[in-house]
């Protein structure tokens, strides 16, 4: 990926959304500094941020990496915002989006089964998984 095409892809947006590098920051819970560091392309966005922008600005990550931008590009339904809101929830959580990421359907089953637990049978479980996980790494 070359520093300098992507840096011009996501001043071309931002310019063309209207918006100032603090109106946009703001409302992706960036540092402005930070920000300007990857339209300058002294610095490349890590994935996550680059996924938050994409969202934002409604195109593809292949879109915003590559360029092929459109301005036919139909806006996205709410649901696809709520992404965004989702990443900020798990940033705001110390939470890597990659762990997220390798969660499989049997993952978020038991995790959804957990949430349904009283708080008593939730500290139970800890103790049997700190219990289980002290027992394998022996």
């Amino acid at each position: 990926m070359k520093e300098k095409s992507l840096a011009l892809k996501l001043l071309e947006l931002r310019q063309s959304h209207d918006l100032t590098q603090k109106q946009l920051c703001e409302s992706l819970n960036i540092g402005r500094s930070t920000y300007s560091y990857f339209e300058t392309g002294s610095r490349i966005p890590d994935l996550e941020t680059l996924l938050l922008i994409a969202r934002y600005y409604h195109v593809s990550l292949d879109e915003l990496v590559t360029g092929a931008f459109s301005d036919d590009n139909p806006r996205k339904d709410s649901a696809e915002c709520s992404d965004i809101q989702i990443l900020h929830h798990l940033k705001s959580k110390n939470i890597p989006v990659d762990y997220v990421m390798e969660l499989t359907k049997a993952d978020f089953d038991f995790l959804k089964d957990y949430k349904d637990l009283t708080d008593e049978n939730k500290a139970e479980m800890q103790y049997l998984m700190n219990y289980k996980l002290r027992k394998q790494l022996k």
